[in-house]
């Protein structure tokens, strides 16, 4: 089942494949947290991938407050070698963090 989700700045009705896509920057690979414009709204957030789920929000130092918890069956999550691997409904997406 897929579900919508509201954009926290602007209230656009984006489903959970649609915010992975908006995703531009691996902030850090251990954390899983990705930078992310609304593609309604060009809004910047910050995207907590986790198991099963997506947290919109933004980091404060070292906490991560969400905004907007996103139920994501089927996502799973993976980290290996500063890379960020997503994977849902038949779909993957591969993320690398910026060398400083």
């Amino acid at each position: 089942m897929k579900r919508d989700a509201n954009c926290p700045l602007c209230g656009a009705k984006l489903p959970p494949s649609a915010w992975l896509d908006a995703c531009d920057e691996l902030l850090d690979s251990a954390a899983a947290i990705l930078a992310a414009r609304c593609p309604a709204c060009q809004g910047r957030l910050e995207i907590l991938a986790q198991t099963g789920s997506l947290q919109l929000g933004y980091r404060n130092g070292k906490h991560f407050t969400a905004a907007l918890s996103l139920d994501y069956p089927g996502l799973q999550v993976e980290i290996t070698d500063g890379r960020l691997y997503l994977r849902a409904e038949e779909r993957e997406w591969v993320f690398v963090e910026a060398e400083d």
